[in-house]
């Protein structure tokens, strides 16, 4: 399997996963967009167990966003590197910190009844007014 590396602006956080994403997907919901400062943000979703540091984890600073979601940033330049569903066992790893290029592209829109009123989206992806369909 290949390894996916990836790290925030100033550099000194590093991560690793494997190219083995179980989705990625591009989320509109107002508490991603405050937490990435951009339109929506595009993340793949993998298993905590396959989510690894490869330099910095000292530098990581986690905000308690709710009692399953724990948000990481770059403590030094304040980059957005993932959220962790605690009890899920998932890491969304936020995709532009990639220096890597994974296999798959993202392929479905979620919250998009809550997306910045001046973005229009224009692919042919699948789109979940909320979350995806369980």
């Amino acid at each position: 399997m290949r390894i996916l590396n990836g790290s925030c602006l100033c550099g000194k956080v590093g991560i690793e996963v494997p190219d083995d994403f179980d989705y990625m997907g591009n989320c509109h919901c107002s508490e991603c967009r405050k937490f990435t400062g951009s339109d929506y943000s595009s993340v793949g979703g993998i298993s905590s167990s396959k989510f690894s540091f490869s330099k910095g984890e000292e530098f990581v600073s986690i905000y308690p966003k709710s009692e399953e979601t724990e948000l990481a940033f770059c403590q030094c330049c304040g980059s957005s590197l993932f959220s962790r569903k605690i009890t899920g066992g998932k890491h969304n790893i936020r995709l532009g910190i990639l220096d890597s290029t994974p296999t798959h592209k993202p392929n479905f829109h979620i919250f998009v009844a809550s997306k910045a009123p001046w973005l229009d989206i224009n692919d042919q992806l699948k789109q979940f007014e909320q979350g995806p369909v369980k």
